[in-house]
C-alpha cells in the first residue's frame, strides 16, 4: 500500500509542478460504524446484526480552488468494513457477539464542492468514486465460531461503491488547514459471495450434511475524519 500511496503522490505532485499549479495535501483518520446486509436464502439461526467500529485513516491530494468553483481530490488509505451479529440457535439458546472483520485498501477518487454556511469555518460537499481491496479478514476462524458458516475462499478483493458526504474547515496559518468531515460509503459490489453448494458438514451437529444457501455481503459504511492539510503555493515572478 505504501508503494502505491507513493506512486500517487508523486504522480500529482508531478503533474501539479509541471502544470504550474498549487495544491493541498495532507492526512486525515477517524473512526467509522460499519455495517453489512446479508442476504442469504434459508438461514436456521436467528439473527440481530450489529455494527461494529473500526478506524480509518487516508493520505490525500486536492487541487487549490481559490474561486470556489470546485476542486478535484484523490486520495489512499486504509479503511475497515464489517459488522457483528448476536444469533440464538433453533433451540433458543443465547450466544455472545462474534464480529465479522475486512481489511480495505481504498483508493478514492471525487470533487469538492465549498460553500459559505457558518461565519468561523468553511463548508464543503464532497462526491466520489471508490475502488477497494481486500487485504485480510478474521474469516480464517473456524467456522463453528462464527454466527453462519463462511469462508475465506468467498472474499471478493476487489469492490467499488460511491462516498459522499461534507466537512468543516478551519484556516490554521497561511499554509494549513484543519478539518473535520462525514461520509456514507455504500458499496455497489459485494464484499463477500459464497454460491450455493451441497453436502457440507454441519459444524454444530455431528454426523450431519447440509446444503448452504446463496450468500452476499455488502458495505455500508459511515465514517467521522478529523484531518490537516497543508498549501504547496506556486509563486510566479517576472
Amino acid at each position: 500500500m505504501i508503494r502505491y500511496l507513493t506512486a500517487l503522490l508523486l504522480t500529482l505532485s508531478v503533474s501539479s509542478g509541471l502544470n504550474g499549479q498549487s495544491f493541498w495535501f495532507g492526512v486525515k483518520g477517524g473512526v467509522a460504524m460499519a455495517n453489512q446486509s446479508w442476504g442469504s436464502g434459508g438461514n436456521t439461526l436467528g439473527v440481530n446484526r450489529n455494527p461494529i467500529f473500526p478506524l480509518n485513516g487516508d493520505f490525500f491530494v486536492e487541487s487549490l480552488d481559490e474561486d470556489k468553483k470546485g476542486a478535484l481530490y484523490a486520495q489512499l488509505g486504509y479503511h475497515g468494513r464489517g459488522s457483528s451479529v448476536r444469533f440464538f440457535s433453533s433451540f433458543g439458546q443465547f450466544n455472545p457477539l462474534v464480529k465479522y472483520k475486512f481489511h480495505n485498501a481504498v483508493l478514492e477518487l471525487g470533487a469538492k464542492k465549498s460553500f459559505d454556511l457558518l461565519e468561523q469555518f468553511g463548508s464543503y460537499f464532497i462526491l466520489g468514486v471508490r475502488g477497494e481491496y481486500t487485504f485480510g479478514s478474521n474469516l480464517s476462524v473456524q467456522t463453528a465460531n462464527l454466527g453462519q458458516i463462511v469462508s475465506p475462499d468467498y472474499i471478493r478483493h476487489f469492490n467499488y461503491g460511491v462516498t459522499f458526504g461534507g466537512g468543516f474547515e478551519k484556516i490554521l496559518t497561511e499554509m494549513s488547514n484543519a478539518f473535520i468531515e462525514f461520509s456514507i460509503q455504500p458499496d455497489l459490489s459485494f464484499q463477500y459471495e459464497q454460491f450455493p453448494i451441497d453436502n457440507v458438514r454441519n459444524p454444530w451437529v455431528p454426523n450431519e450434511r447440509i446444503d448452504l444457501p446463496l450468500t452476499q455481503v455488502r458495505n455500508l459504511t459511515i465514517e467521522a475524519k478529523i484531518g490537516i492539510k497543508f498549501l504547496r503555493k506556486v509563486i510566479y515572478i517576472d
